[in-house]
């Protein structure tokens, strides 16, 4: 078992949620009401996102659930990651959310600061999670999410390439060194086939970088930009040698691999990733006949991988719910009921319980992911608290804008004063 001995830091902040909401989510968690049956049970909804493959064994737990919980009836949902959240932000809007819904750690104050999850303590069973994960689902000193697994950035590559191309990403190795390993085993392949895919467009990238150097992307208190337009230029430039030299795909490439990614098309040999993204891409690289590994990220300090361990997902009751202690329920099960622990398995990532890890069946690629975070235990660190509000939008600005340098269709300098300007304002509306 993987221990992870710090404490995340939990972040207080002043919303203007106003006392009275805060008392209607509190009421809200008492009493159900008369006790659902078989004959008249009670209907809740649960909503998550992902694939088909997700979708399967989740509907698996849940009739499980509804076989032992005969007085509750679950209607279930998904989609995929952003239509899910464009359906959760409209819906957030109209406080309609579903009683229980998954949630990202990039979006959790977008959702908790305004009342719209109900606290969870005394409601959901927190006493088997493993130390550090609950703190980070706290918004002003409130529990409002619950973490289903960890994982953590690492960069995941095809060693069979690599391997044949003899290029080594050993460790300590430093971003101009995966450069380098990207070109020459580019260089080793046929067309349309490259060592490593741009990664220059995910803010979650460009965090990891800066935390190498003890920065972050946001301040302390969230409201505002940790670093300035020079950085941001420096990060978006980063790749431009290997767009000169066609070590990575083009965008007018990459684009249309879309809803699949690089790895399942046996078009990429590298790029990286949460950990627990190795699930889903090593079935179908062994179909191509590869094998897909997983290696600590590179980094401007051996000594600093600027790595933490993040919820892979959350789940929360929403604050209007009708049912919170049938919610929970669901919550508990899902999380602590042996039976729907094997249903479920890693695709979430390895659980954050302990008796989540005593009875998941931990398969080859899954003990990769655990091996993988023995390997980096020592280099974590608290996580940064929970972004801010807008952090979702501008997730989806940051990506656009940077596409848009990929397109040609900005300087890098005009796009990061874009940047600049659309997060000042997205931030500027939450204070």
């Amino acid at each position: 078992m993987i221990r992870h001995p710090y404490r995340a830091k939990r972040r207080t902040l002043l919303t203007g949620a106003t006392a009275a909401a805060a008392l209607g989510a509190t009421a809200a968690c008492g009493d159900d009401g008369p006790a659902g049956t078989a004959e008249d049970p009670i209907n809740i909804s649960f909503e998550w996102w992902g694939d088909e493959a997700r979708a399967e064994i989740t509907q698996e737990a849940v009739d499980l659930f509804q076989k032992k919980h005969e007085g509750i009836k679950v209607r279930t949902n998904f989609s995929d990651f952003p239509t899910y959240w464009e359906s959760m932000t409209t819906r957030m809007a109209g406080k309609d959310l579903p009683d229980v819904l998954n949630m990202d750690y990039s979006r959790l104050l977008q959702f908790g600061s305004n009342g719209m999850l109900m606290p969870l303590d005394g409601l959901v069973d927190t006493s088997d999670f493993l130390e550090g994960f609950l703190d980070t689902g706290y918004v002003n000193d409130e529990l409002v999410a619950v973490p289903i697994a960890g994982n953590t950035l690492g960069l995941l590559y095809r060693s069979d390439w690599y391997g044949q191309a003899e290029v080594d990403l050993e460790a300590g190795y430093s971003w101009e060194d995966y450069h380098r390993a990207i070109q020459d085993v580019t260089a080793s392949l046929g067309d349309e086939q490259w060592g490593g895919g741009d990664f220059a467009g995910q803010y979650h990238f460009m965090e990891l970088w800066l935390r190498q150097q003890g920065g972050s992307f946001y301040t302390e208190d969230g409201t505002a930009l940790n670093f300035d337009k020079a950085r941001l230029i420096e990060w978006w430039s980063m790749n431009e040698p290997l767009h000169a030299e066609g070590a990575v795909p083009p965008i007018s490439v990459s684009s249309q691999w879309a809803p699949e990614n690089g790895f399942v098309l046996d078009k990429i040999g590298a790029d990286l990733g949460w950990d627990n993204f190795l699930a889903w891409y090593a079935p179908a690289v062994a179909e191509n006949g590869g094998t897909l590994t997983l290696a600590a990220p590179p980094s401007l300090d051996p000594g600093n991988l600027g790595l933490y361990l993040k919820p892979s997902m959350q789940l929360c009751i929403a604050a209007n719910s009708e049912f919170p202690e049938a919610s929970a329920k669901l919550i508990d099960f899902l999380l602590t009921d042996p039976e729907a622990i094997a249903i479920l398995g890693t695709n979430r990532g390895i659980p954050a319980t302990n008796v989540g890890r005593e009875n998941v069946e931990i398969d080859e690629v899954s003990q990769q992911v655990l091996d993988y975070e023995a390997e980096v235990e020592q280099y974590l660190t608290s996580p940064p608290p929970p972004p801010p509000s807008a952090t979702g939008s501008i997730e989806v600005k940051f990506a656009e804008i940077y596409e848009q340098v990929l397109y040609g269709e900005l300087a890098t300098a005009d796009a990061v004063d874009t940047f600049f300007t659309e997060a000042e304002t997205l931030l500027a509306a939450e204070q």
